[in-house]
């Protein structure tokens, strides 16, 4: 009897589907589960500076700081995103950073600096006032015990211990106290209904004073140099935060340059730490010798020209015996004879000067001129730094209340510039695939017209593109090697691929047209999994790099879209420098079309993305949030969620066309 092949083609399809469901199914349900990655990233480290997205930074101070806590604070309206790092380096003046940024707009009114507390010192509202558009605020804390502080389960104040319970979570460190002194310097900038921004930076007091003493001793008008480095060095952060933060403008910071004590203690018993009172005062407080005693060792015999004092260097302790018959109270009966003087070698030994502790004595008082000196060099650079800075956001305060009056001149140059052939800039250099006549998944229906859209519209606004359609897998993979050879250190660089993607564990792999798919193992084979592209962008140093990766259809064994391994890509995190975009979230299905009336050539998202992209003065990050707002748009107003997902870490503002 002849079989009928029909019947057993649909029965090896669906043994092929049972295979890739198994493994992908819990793959996608998993990470359909993971919420949005946050930035920073806890776990990472860095240095320099702090990608906050958006293109947005914060400087760090010197160091390497490790990113050990996220958390959030809920506000009406808005919300704090708080990130606690820890600095690695053993000898830091800055141990550790709290650095908050608000999500919405914060409610706007008068700075901290404003308060009428009496705790805080070196306060300094920067020229700027509460009416004003933007608000600047540092002021100083002195905490007299660092562990007792961060033991904020205890506060009884209930909104401060609602703002430090989540955060000092990451201040922990295993085996080590941290019973020393520190300041608190409470950094903010905040704009009006806009953005807000605030760091707490904790810090050593200076070598040999605690942090409460020396809030005291600036209370009463007893200057030390450190208080003017300490005042500069906030002064020079703030502006940094309005130039890294909100102008996008990357800005490092000075470090500090006076001498501290160490912080962290082993949790082990130690010795009193040198910001306690000085150890010379418990030992020397002993009961006052009586009348009687004093009388008895001053005998007329002992000739007062030959007694002189010794340095009080020189002066050694006594024997115990000899301590104890001074400190002795005295009898009642008068002693029936004077003590015999000391033999005058003895006096002179007595006498003699102590080389040794006067050597010492200069020693430590040329390291402490030489430590006065790089003080005074440090100081005298950071007072520059921030006469430049100062200069910079005073002229782009200027530049931008002006701005409104020049959009319509603007405008018209821009236009007249759009007019004119496009311009290809050596730096800038795109990578552009499309991937839908494949031979055994379905094939796809505009991923070809998506890679050519895309194309155009890149070329229009300056880059050198390379394109490729329907690459098999030895072809991907030399197309990927041979745009990397194109790249140099300072370039900007797109990635764009149209076509089938699959997700495998926590790993996004984009497929060639020849791939088969019946087991993992042959897909992570043949496909190219997307985080060696990236990494290969990230080795060639380049100054931006972007990723827009359309492959978030759904499952092609039911006969459309584009994902072999189910709905979405898995959850990705960027590298310093670059951003990623989705055309969907995890678990989501991105459209072809907005229904069957629906007659543009390309996908929903690639068609919204080409036309942000030419629109003039839009920076990238403005660009793909205006993608994410109305694909979503959209995709809703037919009944589908569809939420392209973004993962940022650039480091400045970029734009497509000025």
């Amino acid at each position: 009897m002849t079989p009928n092949i029909s019947r057993l083609f649909l029965h090896k399809l669906q043994d092929k589907a049972r295979v890739v469901l198994r493994w992908v199914m819990p793959a996608c349900l998993a990470f359909s589960l993971l919420p949005g990655m946050a930035q920073p990233v806890v776990g990472s480290t860095y240095k320099d500076f702090l990608p906050m997205g958006g293109g947005s930074s914060v400087a760090l101070p010197e160091g390497a700081w490790l990113s050990s806590h996220n958390s959030t604070n809920t506000r009406v309206g808005y919300a704090w995103e708080t990130y606690t790092l820890k600095n690695t380096q053993a000898d830091a003046r800055v141990p550790f950073l709290v650095v908050r940024q608000a999500t919405g707009s914060v409610r706007w009114g008068n700075t901290n600096c404003q308060s009428s507390t009496a705790n805080h010192f070196l306060v300094n509202q920067h020229g700027t006032q509460a009416n004003q558009l933007i608000n600047k605020c540092s002021r100083f804390f002195a905490l007299g015990n660092f562990d007792n502080w961060r033991n904020v389960s205890a506060w009884t104040n209930a909104n401060d211990k609602e703002w430090w319970l989540d955060v000092v979570k990451g201040f922990e460190e295993p085996g080590k106290s941290f019973k020393s002194s520190m300041f608190q310097a409470e950094l903010s900038v905040q704009q009006f209904n806009g953005k807000g921004l605030r760091i707490d930076a904790f810090i050593l007091p200076p070598k040999g004073i605690g942090a409460v003493q020396f809030r005291e001793a600036v209370k009463a008008g007893d200057p030390r140099p450190e208080q003017t480095m300490l005042d500069t060095w906030a002064s020079i952060y703030i502006e940094s935060m309005q130039q890294s933060y909100f102008n996008k403008k990357p800005q490092p910071i000075m470090a500090l340059a006076y001498p501290v004590n160490a912080v962290a203690q082993a949790s082990t018993p130690s010795t009193p730490s040198a910001l306690s009172a000085p150890a010379a005062v418990p030992v020397t407080i002993t009961p006052p010798a009586p009348p009687a005693v004093t009388i008895a060792v001053a005998p007329a015999a002992v000739t007062p020209a030959k007694i002189e004092p010794a340095p009080a260097a020189a002066v050694k302790p006594a024997p115990a015996a000899v301590v104890a018959s001074v400190t002795a109270p005295a009898k009642t009966e008068a002693p029936t004879a004077a003590p015999k003087p000391l033999p005058p070698a003895a006096l002179s030994v007595a006498a003699a000067p102590d080389t040794a502790a006067q050597l010492r004595l200069d020693q430590e008082r040329k390291a402490l001129d030489e430590e006065k000196r790089k003080m005074a060099q440090q100081l005298e650079a950071m007072t520059q730094m921030l006469a430049k800075l100062q200069k910079e956001n005073a002229a782009a305060a200027a530049a931008a209340a002006t701005a409104k009056a020049k959009d319509e001149a603007a405008t018209l140059a821009q236009t007249e510039a759009a007019a004119k052939a496009p311009v290809t800039y050596a730096n800038r250099k795109a990578l552009v695939i499309g991937n839908d006549l494949y031979t055994d998944v379905p094939k796809l229906n505009n991923a070809g017209a998506d890679a050519d859209a895309m194309a155009k519209s890149l070329e229009a606004v300056g880059y050198k593109v390379y394109k490729h359609l329907n690459l098999s897998e030895k072809k991907f993979k030399q197309a990927v090697r041979d745009f990397r050879q194109q790249l140099s250190g300072g370039d900007e660089v797109l990635f764009f691929y149209a076509g089938h993607g699959v997700q495998l564990g926590n790993a996004n792999y984009l497929l060639p047209i020849d791939v088969k798919g019946d087991q993992e193992d042959q897909v992570k084979d043949d496909a190219i999994l997307l985080q060696k592209v990236l990494d290969d962008l990230e080795e060639k140093k380049t100054k931006f790099a972007l990723a827009v990766i359309d492959a978030c259809r759904d499952n092609p064994f039911k006969g459309i879209g584009r994902a072999i391994g189910g709905r979405g890509l898995a959850p990705t995190s960027a590298a310093t420098g670059q951003m990623i975009m989705f055309s969907a979230g995890s678990g989501q299905q991105a459209l072809d079309r907005l229904g069957d009336n629906d007659k543009e050539r390309n996908g929903l998202f690639t068609r919204i993305f080409v036309k942000e992209m030419l629109k003039p003065g839009l920076s990238v990050d403005r660009v793909l949030r205006n993608v994410r707002n109305e694909v979503v748009r959209l995709a809703r107003s037919v009944g589908h969620e569809q939420t392209p997902a973004l993962y940022d870490q650039a480091i400045g503002e970029f734009y497509f066309k000025q």
